[in-house]
């Protein structure tokens, strides 16, 4: 039929050749264009790099892990080296790590759960002894715990008594551990080189003998051992300063339990008034020398230093290194230019240097809490951007950490001036009615509440006892009441004080 439509005519060869040029040529227009725009992004991203990098520089920044790891130190002269601990990081990486010294490392880890691993059927005691709610260590429950029974044919053998026979059995090791905290350094061999996946196994273990050695001197101080309990805690405070050297933010968190877990036999001491002035001026003197706010800042810094290796090798091609995201890595992060992922770096460094460091100023021995919600919750991360979405994987929630080292350095403040409101009592009979009285005698200068800059509250009971306190997370003075212990002692949504109460009647 007329009517029906025609086939619309082929273009002719010579137009199809025509089209196909025209269409190779926008094609290779398009990847020149975006070979361009890539080249210059990447030119791009590494200049802001590098401006960032050079302008904190001269102002004293570094940027790098190697400024911040340990230099070597000789073996003879090293804590870390000591033939109890030397195995737990003498291992081989790989995708199966091998142990050079394997029963080594199992007798070490085996020491380090002795308190804190359960014993067939019986459970490590719960809250056994917590200073900061006013609690003495029940020492009844660990006698159970080891099973331990006296010794003695008579009666009246006390739990401590027949605790410390049972310890007895670790006492060589703990020997051993206690010359060894005399040496002048203390320098883990710890697989920097590993970045993120660098094994630590030996925060466990020394975490887990400072429990022990704290055991062992509240049982010692109930024994009316003083002296051997006194070495304990001096062991024990050496035992957290072994981590001070060390760039990483979990190894602070660690040294921070431990120096918490070994104020525990001291305010025992102090409440029982067991410790004598030559004592307390010791150990005062000691806890008064560790300045843990000092160490805020350069952990902080180390922590960036490792995401920028990360970050390094991304801008250079190592697409393996996404492993060390995690699983849940998006996808396209492997198909993201080295421009992007400079300024990324160049975001991450920013939020570092104005959101986390000033949280902590050491000087002024402050820690801003006001700062930590702002600091955790940031702007420029809450939209997605190509300059941010590395900055998103690597930021930590690491604001509120300043407020563990702000509890760590706050118990410290406290027991400081405990031991010389008890050298005080030693010499006149009573507790002085202000903290101004220990001046200059018993207390060169008084350390000011972290929180707010202003003197620590103290109150003198009436009975002999007396109430030393920080206001705590909350910024908010609760009048000494402690937070309650099940709930976090660094949170600041909760209400409370941190508090060194010394009861009376003792």
């Amino acid at each position: 039929m007329s009517s029906l439509t025609q086939p619309p005519a082929l273009p002719s060869p010579s137009r199809r050749r025509r089209l196909l040029r025209y269409g190779v040529f926008g094609v290779i227009c398009f990847i020149t264009l975006l070979a361009l725009a890539l080249a210059f992004e990447n030119w791009r991203g590494h200049r802001a790099w590098q401006k960032f990098r050079t302008e904190s520089e001269a102002k004293g920044e570094r940027f790098d892990v190697a400024s911040f790891i340990p230099s070597p130190v000789p073996d003879e002269q090293n804590f870390a080296l000591t033939p109890l601990l030397a195995p737990l990081l003498d291992y081989a990486p790989g995708r199966t790590v091998r142990w050079h010294d394997p029963a080594g490392s199992e007798r070490a880890k085996a020491i380090g759960e002795v308190c804190t691993k359960p014993r067939g059927n019986r459970r490590v005691p719960k809250v056994s002894g917590q200073w900061e709610q006013g609690a003495f260590t029940d020492l009844r429950e660990w006698q159970t715990f080891f099973a331990a029974t006296n010794t003695s044919s008579s009666a009246e053998t006390s739990p401590a008594q027949a605790l410390l026979a049972v310890l007895k059995e670790y006492d060589a090791d703990l020997e051993e551990l206690r010359l060894a905290s005399e040496r002048p350094h203390s320098v883990f061999p710890v697989h920097y080189d590993e970045n993120f996946y660098a094994l630590l196994p030996h925060l466990a273990v020394l975490k887990g003998i400072g429990q022990l050695v704290r055991l062992r001197a509240v049982a010692r101080m109930q024994a009316g051992q003083t002296n051997e309990a006194l070495a304990d805690v001096q062991f024990a405070l050496r035992l957290s300063q072994s981590l001070k050297l060390e760039p990483l933010l979990i190894s602070q968190l660690v040294r921070i339990a431990i120096l918490n877990s070994v104020l525990q036999p001291l305010w025992e001491g102090l409440a029982q008034q067991r410790w004598t002035e030559a004592q307390l001026a010791e150990v005062q003197a000691a806890l008064a020398a560790v300045k843990l706010l000092d160490d805020f800042g350069r952990t902080i810094r180390a922590e960036r230093a490792f995401g920028n290796v990360l970050l390094e090798k991304l801008s250079q091609g190592d697409r393996q290194a996404l492993a060390e995201f995690g699983p849940d890595a998006p996808f396209q992060l492997r198909f993201a230019p080295a421009g992007f992922i400079r300024q990324n770096q160049v975001t991450l460094n920013r939020l570092y240097q104005d959101r986390i460091l000033p949280l902590v100023d050491a000087g002024q021995h402050r820690v801003f809490t006001e700062r930590i919600d702002a600091a955790d919750d940031v702007p420029e991360l809450r939209k997605f951007h190509p300059y941010n979405i590395f900055a998103k994987l690597l930021y930590p929630a690491v604001a509120k950490t300043a407020l563990k080292f702000a509890h760590g350095q706050t118990m410290l403040d406290l027991a400081v001036v405990a031991c010389a409101l008890e050298r005080h009592r030693l010499a006149h009979g009573q507790h002085p009615e202000t903290l101004a009285a220990l001046a200059p005698r018993f207390l060169a200068a008084l350390p000011l509440d972290v929180i707010t800059g202003q003197p620590l509250h103290y109150e003198r009971g009436a009975d002999g006892g007396f109430t030393l306190y920080s206001v705590g997370p909350d910024a908010r003075d609760d009048g000494g009441q402690p937070i309650h212990r099940k709930k976090s002692l660094q949170d600041p949504t909760e209400t409370g004080d941190w508090v060194w109460h010394h009861p009376a009647g003792r």
